[in-house]
């Protein structure tokens, strides 16, 4: 037997597992400083851990450890014992921020529980908890605010590369808060739109609609996405954003369908979605994405533009094709027309 050496290569980062396995530790520590308010708080103005600590009711030497740990994360600078926000932090985190995504963030701190689940729904391959909507009117309105923020940037940049001019009405299948419709409008003169959702859902989007005065252009439409028809050659426009990785291929099929239904002839089909590339090998956003769906969903998953404009094609839809929107958007476009 002879002894072997076993170097290295040069080209490995040695801490490459380390930095995968305790990726975790850097999401917690934001929950952490947004569940305590650190941003908000510091928006009035810098603050030492000792004030800061009172303000939040915490220890002085756990709210320490966590204000290092977020000037890590490039959300917090300090000056002479003293710590502010970052750009980052003033334009996300601060809240009345017309950018906020604190919403965001407790949503996904309240996904911490189902994802230590993953190996079983893995094992199993079914959800480990109830879905999100399922929680209480207090949970859905977080859900759907933290949508809203998120949505906002690429609800402008979606109006700004797909021109609805000439088209008279739009239906928002699963639309949420509505900020695409209420977007959209702003973007086509004459547009009406319909935000398709269930009651509880639509009683936030209500809220929302009044708070940007869209209540003359933008409209509610109760219904199930898996039950209700969408229309009958009522619609020029159908939008489906951020819903296909929810379901599983039957019901994406179903719910295609039902938008061919729901369009006249000539209407404009559009799919938003952050999908897996052709070879299905990523990018890595959506490939946890479609992880997330089968944590909280039966049939969830992440799929390639290809398989769904495929889908489209089957249903009869033409001129079909997809591109990837500008960066620093994760989400490609599918379009079609029906003939």
């Amino acid at each position: 037997m002879t002894n072997q050496t076993h170097q290295a290569s040069p080209t490995l980062d040695p801490m490459a597992i380390m930095k995968i396995s305790s990726a975790y530790w850097h999401s917690s520590v934001l929950h952490v400083a947004n569940s305590l308010d650190v941003f908000t708080k510091l928006a009035e103005g810098s603050a030492t851990a000792e004030e800061l600590a009172k303000r939040c009711a915490a220890d002085v030497r756990g709210m320490e450890m966590i204000l290092i740990a977020c000037i890590g994360l490039d959300l917090l600078s300090k000056q002479a014992g003293r710590y502010s926000n970052t750009p980052v932090a003033s334009t996300f985190l601060v809240k009345g921020s017309p950018r906020y995504q604190g919403g965001i963030v407790s949503m996904f701190e309240s996904w911490v529980p189902a994802w230590s689940k993953l190996k079983d729904a893995v094992v199993r391959g079914e959800p480990v908890v109830v879905k999100q909507h399922d929680h209480g009117d207090e949970a859905t309105r977080t859900y759907i605010m933290g949508m809203l923020y998120r949505g906002i940037p690429q609800a402008e940049l979606l109006a700004q590369e797909v021109s609805l001019a000439g088209r008279k009405r739009l239906v928002d299948i699963g639309g949420g808060p509505g900020i695409f419709s209420i977007i959209f409008c702003q973007h086509n003169q004459g547009l009406k739109a319909d935000v398709f959702d269930l009651p509880q859902t639509l009683r936030v989007t209500k809220d929302i609609i009044a708070m940007y005065n869209a209540g003359q252009s933008v409209s509610t439409r109760e219904g199930s996405y898996l039950e209700d028809a969408f229309g009958s050659s009522n619609y020029d426009a159908v939008l489906l954003s951020s819903m296909i990785n929810q379901e599983g291929p039957d019901v994406i099929r179903s719910i295609i369908s039902k938008s061919y239904q729901a369009l006249e002839s000539g209407g404009l089909l559009m799919v938003q979605e952050q999908f897996l590339n052709t070879e299905k090998t990523g990018p890595m956003l959506p490939v946890l994405i479609g992880l997330n769906q089968l944590v909280h969903t039966p049939a969830g998953r992440a799929y390639s533009a290809q398989e769904v404009a495929k889908m489209a094609e089957e249903v009869g839809f033409r001129d079909v094709s997809f591109r990837p929107l500008p960066e620093p958007s994760p989400f490609t476009l599918i379009t079609a027309t029906k003939p």
